[in-house]
């Protein structure tokens, strides 16, 4: 994804709702399901350089403006 020049959202915590706000992006973010033993973040979105742009830590409500703001400053509105 990252050769790709696409950013990568990795959903540590298999919840629907961050990989639904990533659709927006899908010709610019790679949204992944992973399993990890990490217990403090649920969301991680990383930019193509492989820099971190995002971090949402365990439980926090992936609330609509969170999933949109982040994203968008990164890659712009979706198309």
């Amino acid at each position: 994804m990252l050769r790709e020049r696409r950013g990568l959202l990795l959903d540590l915590a298999g919840r629907a709702k961050a990989r639904d706000a990533a659709a927006a992006w899908t010709a610019r973010v790679h949204a992944v399901t992973a399993r990890t033993d990490r217990q403090d973040v649920d969301a991680l979105l990383i930019r193509p350089d492989g820099l971190v742009a995002g971090a949402w830590p365990t439980g926090r409500d992936f609330g609509a403006t969170t999933l949109v703001r982040v994203p968008g400053t990164w890659f712009s509105q979706p198309a």
